[in-house]
């Protein structure tokens, strides 16, 4: 019977060892290593009882058997497939699993081996395929090697050492019958894929696919010029034992390089010339993409958002293959264009007196809408609609008026303020009052500086030794209060330099200079009739002397009309006396301060002073001692803090006439075993 026998030749390797009680028996080759797997006989090397072993327990690796002076280095093999040995049916290897052929596996007649494509088949020394007459070895590209190759199938022998591969010797009865071939896989000259086996005049079956930057595989080649192409089902040849990788250049392009697109929101439509598949990207979020890939020549669709800004925007969308060669178009938006500005008259800083004062508005932009406010907030699409009609401003108006069109830039937002000259009595916050000014020096209204908004009083502009005044009277005692700020030289000695006064009947009770910013007064006014408060600035007597703005301002002037010496507001009297509808009170506000509706012993005046309701009789003023950490504290209720004086009054002994009452200071509470409280006005 012929027989066609492939064997390969392996090293002999340096193993590890490990030590157990026995020694395997069978016949050896000289140099081969002893694969153990499955269950296998081990005994004595002198011809004693054999001992079934099951490798299946041991871990892959070298183990050393040994009995008495004897020992073999056997390596244990279960993850691998370790084959040997007569086929009986038809067999197929994947490449799921490396095989170890130990022994020779014959393949008799009327059976077939198939070795898939990237089947490892790796071989000890002295072990073939035997293929006798009638038998059929179909290898698709399976991965031969010996045993010892750990470039291929990696480091089955597991002796840790990189050997390189080993040359493969054929052993055939008859060479002419030889049908299995071994292909390499060439890129120019270089190894692009392990060498593969192949059964001649079997389709190849699977093929290495091979992948390089800027190019597409073209597949494999008889030659490496011209030749004939293979493909997975050409049928392989004895004669050819290599194959030849072919490219073909990679490239993709735009049908035009840049796009002008308007600022309307548009769809656009750019061919692409290429010859692979490709992905589509862009770099702005005002470019949406219809198309994300394609395959060769084709179309990207897109669409471009309306560009509603001043400044033109560039976009990028770039076509790339799947090895990374791109091209590139820029989109260039232009600018939308913008509303021409309206225009507002009367024009900004015009004055008026009296009511009223008319405003008209136009724009040269045809069919333009104009909204505008009055309030000083920015016009918007949604603010009033100008109409056509002019309107009436009442009082010192920020005007702001805006254009819109359709598909058109906003204009720009114009402003004209239209002031209505105010008096000075307005500018103090306080329109009944009478407020006069000198004619030489007078004082004026600005619209620019105020302690709250809108407008103030401002002294005049004078010279060396010059001053400016404006006065008021008010009736009665009471409170005035006010806001005022100084913008002149710093007199740190008080050497009466620049500065702004206020003067009540006459006195100079307070003053003011240098970069003061608003500062708050509130002055009492005590005594009946008529009392003259005048606000002075005055300079000295030094040219020259101009420091800041040279000048005072003052703004929002109150008054605060008081009942007796107790200082109790008027407004207050009258709103109990408004609220209580009791016969004893009568209109007038001496009857309301004197009075005592809830029949407490308290007048309703000297209820203010203390806080309580003079219309309750319940509402009392208390006073309270308690123990903490020892000492006393004294407390009162109601303790209006900051607007009422309450002093702390205290004794040792209530019976010892000699002893006074005492002011209690902050921390002596110890010191006494008595105590009262008093309030007054501050």
């Amino acid at each position: 019977m012929m027989k066609k026998v492939l064997t390969m030749m392996v090293m002999v390797l340096t193993v590890m060892s490990y030590a157990v009680d026995a020694v395997r028996y069978d016949s050896l080759a000289e140099g081969r290593p002893v694969v153990a797997t499955g269950v296998e006989m081990r005994g004595a090397l002198d011809g004693g009882e054999f001992a079934a072993w099951d490798t299946a327990v041991e871990a892959d690796g070298w183990v050393t058997l040994t009995s008495g002076d004897a020992s073999v280095d056997v390596l244990v093999l279960n993850t691998p497939a370790v084959v040997g040995g007569r086929l009986m049916t038809n067999e197929t290897w994947s490449a799921d699993r490396i095989r170890v052929v130990r022994d020779d596996v014959v393949v008799p007649a009327g059976v077939t081996l198939t070795l898939e494509a990237g089947c490892t088949v790796k071989f000890l020394l002295g072990a073939r395929f035997c293929v006798e007459d009638g038998g059929v070895l179909a290898a698709k590209g399976a991965l031969l090697a010996d045993f010892a190759d750990d470039f291929v199938g990696g480091d089955v022998n597991l002796d840790g050492d990189a050997t390189a591969p080993g040359g493969l010797t054929w052993w055939l009865d008859d060479p002419a019958t030889a049908e299995l071939v071994t292909v390499s896989f060439l890129d120019g000259a270089n190894r692009a894929a392990p060498a593969c086996s192949y059964t001649a005049g079997l389709a190849y079956g699977e093929l290495p696919e091979l992948t390089k930057d800027g190019a597409r595989f073209g597949g494999w080649w008889t030659a490496a010029e011209g030749g004939v192409q293979v493909t997975a089902d050409t049928a392989s040849e004895a004669t050819v034992t290599a194959l030849y990788a072919r490219w073909i250049p990679l490239s993709v392009s735009f049908g035009q390089t840049e796009l002008a697109a308007s600022a309307s929101a548009a769809n656009y439509s750019i061919a692409v010339a290429a010859n692979d598949d490709w992905t589509v990207l862009v770099d702005v979020p005002w470019i949406a993409l219809m198309t994300t890939s394609g395959s060769n020549d084709g179309t990207v669709a897109f669409t471009v958002q309306e560009n509603d800004s001043i400044l033109e925007r560039v976009g990028t969308i770039r076509v790339t293959l799947a090895c990374g060669v791109s091209c590139e178009l820029t989109v260039r938006q232009s600018a939308m264009g913008t509303v021409a500005a309206p225009v507002i008259n009367p024009a900004d800083g015009t004055t008026f007196s009296g009511s009223a004062r008319r405003v008209t508005i136009t724009c040269g932009e045809s069919g333009a809408e104009i909204r505008y406010t009055l309030d000083g907030r920015e016009p918007l699409e949604y603010s009033t609609l100008y109409s056509g009609r002019s309107f009436n401003v009442f009082d010192t108006t920020l005007v702001k008026a805006k254009a819109f069109k359709a598909g058109m830039l906003p204009s720009a937002t114009v402003s004209s303020r239209i002031i209505r000259l105010q008096t000075l009595a307005e500018a103090l916050d306080a329109p009944l009052w009478t407020v006069t000014t000198e004619e030489s020096n007078p004082w004026t209204v600005d619209l620019d500086a105020s302690h709250s908004g809108g407008s103030s009083a401002r002294s005049g502009k004078i010279g060396a030794e010059e001053s400016s005044s404006m006065a008021t009277v008010v009736e009665g005692a009471g409170t005035v209060s006010f806001w005022w700020r100084a913008s002149c030289e710093d007199d740190p000695d008080y050497d009466s330099w620049d500065y702004l006064a206020v003067y009540v009947d006459g006195l100079d009770v307070k003053h003011i200079d240098g970069d003061s910013g608003w500062q708050h007064v509130s002055l009492k006014i005590k005594g009946g009739g008529t009392h003259k408060i005048e606000w002075v600035y005055s300079k000295d007597d030094i040219d020259g002397g101009d420091i800041g703005e040279d000048c005072g301002w003052v703004d929002q002037v109150t008054w605060a009309a008081e009942y007796g010496d107790m200082g109790v507001p008027v407004t207050w009297l009258e709103n109990l006396g408004a609220m209580d509808g009791s016969a004893s009170v009568g209109g007038s506000i001496d009857q309301l301060a004197n009075a005592d509706p809830d029949g407490d012993g308290f007048t309703t005046a000297e209820e203010y002073v203390i806080g309580t309701d003079p219309n309750d009789a319940s509402s009392t003023f208390t006073a309270a001692i308690e123990i903490v950490d020892g000492k006393p504290v004294v407390t009162c209720a109601p303790e209006l803090v900051g607007e009422r004086k309450y002093t702390k009054w205290g004794k040792r002994s209530l019976s010892d006439e000699r002893e006074s009452w005492k002011e209690v200071r902050e921390g002596e509470e110890s010191n006494y075993r008595f105590f009262k409280v008093t309030v007054e006005m501050p």
